[in-house]
């Protein structure tokens, strides 16, 4: 699906410091919307592209709710990560710092359409597109068309017009 080069360019990206678990912005909209709409023993979460540490997955766990760890490439880590999570669906998924380091448009694409085939047809998918890096160089306009594609709403939540923040729904 994703050749070698493309993967090692989103893997190189993962941190565990700074932004990062309960500091994180995305991860921050998420519980909100959790705890405002979901009951913590009936919900599936799913982290896509969670890094290495999973540090944002380890953060939303910490606080009672059910959340699986996906990641890809060399940075997965069997004790963190389950390689099968793409197997079933989710109320939530969240990617944060995923989508601003696909490397091409393909991939870009590609990635949405993996994570619009694991939310819930009455799920949410929460996303953010950093300024830096942005590996594909695409535009966040350009990313919302991508995202239309598989969803039929994409809602601005905050970040900045150049940095967004977007919960998807279908």
């Amino acid at each position: 699906m994703f050749n070698k080069e493309d993967i090692e360019v989103a893997n190189k990206t993962s941190r565990a410091n700074g932004a990062v678990g309960k500091n994180a912005l995305t991860p921050r909209f998420v519980r909100e919307y959790l705890e405002s709409f979901y009951e913590k023993e009936e919900t599936l979460v799913l982290d896509f592209g969670a890094g290495k540490s999973a540090a944002h997955a380890q953060a939303i766990l910490a606080d009672g709710w059910q959340v699986t760890a996906y990641e890809f490439g060399d940075n997965i880590d069997p004790r963190v990560h389950n390689e099968l999570a793409l197997m079933q669906t989710y109320d939530v998924v969240y990617a944060s710092n995923v989508l601003n380091v696909q490397s091409s448009f393909t991939m870009a694409r590609e990635t949405i359409k993996q994570v619009a085939e694991v939310v819930k047809e009455d799920g949410r998918f929460f996303a953010n597109y950093p300024a830096s890096p942005r590996k594909s160089g695409m535009t966040p306009n350009e990313m919302v068309q991508l995202l239309l594609e598989q969803f039929d709403t994409v809602k601005f939540l905050g970040g900045t017009k150049s940095a967004p923040v977007w919960m998807c729904s279908k």
